[in-house]
């Protein structure tokens, strides 16, 4: 299956439990990024619209509206009838979608943002380590930064794959623990971060005029992903999002 067919299944019916589709979806990490976020939306919709009412008496309105017209006067009225059921519908099912938590994007709070400033800050300081000619980290060494903010790695393998540069711990934000991995990525280096600390409201971009990335909510904490403009990045969270669990 191509890319172009899986994302054409994976947009049609998220949940498709066809096996040649799951072993698709499977084959890179791109698209199990991709299939994760759609089943996401999928069940946050569904949940929505499961919460909103069915106005009464709907059913029989709109059955009402099939039985056979005795005039064209009649016809006429239950066509606007049906049209106006139709929008009234449409509108509860518009309102309960808009009241529904979740899917209103939620913006940064004033926290966030600060934190966003905090994590730009600390790339910059450690950039120059980036291109530092030395051996890779260890699967040892990874393990013992991950273990120092906090959490450990579930599955060793996808990590294994990574060229690592190297892995810190890092306190970006005060009073927390965290581990700073750079890797080699197709535009140049790729921080992966993850730290211990609250939760950001939602997933927002790191803007700035050089770096690009995402900081997401992240369990008990916080996933950072940041890397030369154009980099892809979705790869690299489901890298860890596979690999790295919290043990606090």
């Amino acid at each position: 299956m191509d890319d172009l067919e899986f994302r054409r299944s994976a947009f049609a019916d998220p949940q498709n439990q066809d096996p040649e589709f799951l072993a698709a979806a499977q084959s890179s990490p791109e698209r199990t990024a991709l299939l994760l976020q759609l089943q996401a939306l999928d069940a946050r919709v569904s949940a929505a619209a499961r919460s909103v009412p069915v106005p009464s008496g709907l059913a029989d309105r709109l059955k009402a509206l099939e039985e056979p017209a005795a005039n064209d006067a009649v016809v006429e009225n239950k066509s606007k009838a049906r049209r106006y059921i139709a929008v009234a519908a449409s509108l509860v099912v518009a309102i309960g979608l808009i009241l529904s938590p979740g899917l209103i994007t939620a913006r940064p709070s004033a926290s966030d943002l600060k934190f966003h400033d905090e994590v730009i800050g600390h790339v910059y300081r450690e950039v120059a380590r980036y291109d530092t000619k030395r051996e890779d980290a260890s699967i040892v060494q990874i393990n013992s930064v991950l273990e120092e903010a906090g959490g450990h790695l579930r599955n060793e393998e996808r990590i294994k794959q990574m060229h690592i540069k190297f892995a810190n711990g890092c306190n970006i934000a005060s009073n927390s623990k965290g581990a700073h991995i750079v890797l080699d990525g197709e535009k140049g280096s790729v921080s992966v971060m993850v730290v211990h600390n609250s939760p950001v409201t939602t997933t927002f971009n790191v803007n700035d005029s050089r770096f690009a990335g995402k900081i997401i909510p992240f369990g008990e904490g916080n996933l950072i992903i940041v890397g030369e403009k154009d980099e892809p990045l979705d790869k690299y969270q489901a890298m860890i999002s596979e690999a790295f669990e919290w043990s606090i």
